[in-house]
């Protein structure tokens, strides 16, 4: 029995060949899963780069436009007056930027006497056209600027009219009616405070240099002298001023004007800084874009290749398995 056993039993050599088929057949298996994820995961990855790529590519800087900066009225509220230079200089103008200007003038000045003027205090001064022109617009220098092509005319009209149309606005906010009617309203009291100054006065002392005396040239050496000589004193000084916090309505037009400047001019710089920034940006994105167009490419390349020895590996395969198919029916004859 035994005997038998061992005769059915196959070779040594027969049993480590088919042991290695089998670890051979798991290793080519677990070979071709991982090439079909490698290759998978590459394609999808070229697809997704190659998609992103010829999206930044497309992308134009051109495209990108500022945005128009604006003013509300609301933030002219809570401004305070700073000093200014009128510039009196006559420039050498279009008489059209001419009638523009006065046009402006005109509208910028009626809202004055209408909105601000009625809150004037009787001592306060009151502006005719051409003081308001050279406190608060200045058209005479606007124009030489643009004369001189400093200033851009059609820019500087549209921020005027825009000035006028958030000026008038800001002027009918409730804030600002309370400032104008605080100070309709406010009284003068008097502020005193103590003022350190100096005054000059006389005093006698010795001079060793002096010869002014007969007897200079004995001990102590010198002569008595009267010398001035700047002496502190503390001074009281009163004057009569509105509460603190109060603008008159000249003032506050000023602050509201001097505050829209300020907000334009801030809000264009980040606008500018926006839009270059995109822009940079769009070009970054087009550069790298083209790099990860190549980078797409080689990985394609990759995956073409993984493909070529995948199908190494199947053909092989499939030759050894038509040889295992010839050589079973040889062995059953033999």
């Amino acid at each position: 029995m035994e005997e038998d056993f061992e005769a059915a039993r196959p070779p040594l050599g027969a049993r480590i060949s088919a042991l290695l088929d089998r670890a051979e057949s798991v290793y080519l298996k677990l070979l071709r899963a991982v090439i079909l994820i490698i290759a998978t995961g590459l394609i999808i990855y070229a697809a997704i780069l190659a998609s992103a790529s010829l999206y930044r590519i497309a992308q134009s800087p051109s495209s990108v436009k500022e945005k128009v900066a604006a003013v509300a009225p609301e933030e002219l509220a809570g401004a305070e007056a700073k000093p200014s230079r009128p510039n009196s200089e006559e420039p050498a103008v279009d008489p059209g930027q001419r009638r523009a200007y006065d046009q402006l003038l005109s509208r910028y000045f009626g809202l004055f006497r209408s909105r601000f003027e009625p809150f004037r205090q009787k001592e306060d001064k009151q502006l005719n056209r051409t003081e308001f022109d050279d406190n608060f617009l200045g058209t005479r220098a606007r124009l030489k600027a643009v004369a001189r092509h400093d200033l851009d005319f059609a820019a500087d009209v549209s921020d005027l009219q825009a000035l006028v149309r958030v000026m008038g606005e800001a002027a009918g906010l409730p804030a600002t009616q309370r400032q104008l009617a605080k100070y309709k309203a406010a009284k003068k009291v008097q502020v005193c405070r103590n003022v350190e100054r100096t005054r000059t006065t006389t005093q006698r002392g010795w001079d060793r240099f002096s010869t002014s005396c007969s007897n200079w040239f004995y001990e102590p050496i010198g002569c008595a002298v009267t010398r001035n000589v700047e002496t502190p004193y503390t001074a009281r000084e009163c004057t009569m001023k509105f509460p603190e916090g109060t603008q008159s309505h000249t003032q506050l037009f000023r602050a509201y004007q001097d505050r829209f400047y300020m907000l334009l001019r801030q809000r264009r710089s980040d606008n500018a800084a926006e839009a270059q920034a995109k822009r940079m940006g769009i070009i970054e994105g087009i550069a790298k874009g083209k790099l990860d167009l190549w980078t797409a490419l080689w990985i394609g390349v990759g995956f073409l290749l993984l493909m070529f020895f995948f199908l190494l590996i199947a053909i092989e395969r499939h030759q050894r398995r038509r040889i295992a198919v010839k050589a079973g029916p040889d062995r059953e004859g033999g």
